[in-house]
């Protein structure tokens, strides 16, 4: 059975972000999050899309140079 303390911190990470913030903490661009995580995409209406919190964590692709 899950802790009571996990609880908040279960239901910020279901937290919806803009594609914004999730190419922030990602580190990528928007454009290549729609190209490579289309399935993690939520359409929140006609022209605003978002990903949840803990995709976009999950997700992350470390900046490194080749």
């Amino acid at each position: 059975m899950p802790n009571d303390s996990d609880f908040p911190r279960d239901r910020e990470l279901d937290r919806v972000v803009s594609m914004q913030e999730a190419s922030r903490l990602m580190g990528i661009s928007p454009e290549t999050i729609r190209r490579r995580y289309r399935d993690k995409i939520l359409q929140l209406s006609e022209r605003r899309q978002g990903m949840r919190l803990r995709d976009a964590l999950r997700l992350d692709e470390p900046n490194t140079a080749a």
